[in-house]
């Protein structure tokens, strides 16, 4: 799929298979270096041709960048 197209779904809040969280979700990063913490959806981003999200961090301690298959919905 078109990034630009992706992009455009990702800040007017429509989800699908191939984009599972948009702008403002929160969620939990469940592997990797920032395990555990609590983030904001904040940005798409293509990680080793495997859609990828930026998130800022709930604690304040920065943002990463971070798989899709990564992220989890919080209630």
């Amino acid at each position: 799929m078109d990034i630009s197209v992706l992009n455009d779904q990702f800040y007017e809040r429509k989800r699908s298979n191939v984009l599972p969280f948009v702008i403002n979700d929160a969620v939990k990063i469940l592997s990797g270096a920032n395990s555990g913490k609590l983030a904001a959806v904040i940005a798409i981003q293509y990680l080793d041709s495997e859609l990828g999200y930026f998130v800022e961090h709930a604690d304040g301690s920065g943002d990463s960048v971070v798989k899709a298959k990564d992220l989890e919905h919080l209630s």
